[in-house]
């Protein structure tokens, strides 16, 4: 795959209609797609006090594994090439740091997610990916 986009998911309706107008410019540009889904590290010592670390690594891709089987039929009817990757930590600061090391050609995401800020214009996500990525980004609503 030579050049690709960048699209965060989570499973949610925004990130779905993101891939959909990345699949769009992908296939005008005779790009790929890298999807990207981000996991909270939960390192914190009172949630480890409960759980092991294998039970939230477990948890984390199953997570992944969900919001990458919503983004399967679009890409079925696609002749777009995919990758997926899971990743843990800030989700903005990971979006951002693959888009700089994969050299993307842009990240395509969507306005908001299924985050705690769901009621807001735009999600604190997509804002902090807006004002720190390096490559363009492209907000859909």
């Amino acid at each position: 795959m030579k050049k690709k986009y960048l699209v965060p998911v989570d499973g949610s309706d925004h990130s779905l209609r993101a891939l959909e107008y990345a699949i769009e410019h992908a296939k005008e540009t005779g790009s790929g797609i890298l999807l990207v889904h981000v996991q909270p590290e939960y390192n914190t010592h009172n949630i480890r006090r409960f759980i092991t670390k294998e039970q939230i690594k477990e948890y984390q891709q199953e997570m992944a594994e969900e919001a990458f089987r919503a983004t399967e039929p679009l890409l079925a009817q696609s002749d777009v090439p995919a990758e997926k990757v899971m990743l843990t930590g800030i989700a903005s600061d990971e979006i951002c740091r693959l888009a700089r090391t994969e050299k993307v050609k842009g990240i395509i995401m969507g306005s908001r997610g299924l985050g705690r800020v769901k009621g807001s214009v735009l999600g604190s996500i997509s804002y902090s990916v807006l004002h720190t990525a390096d490559v363009p980004v492209t907000v859909v609503p």
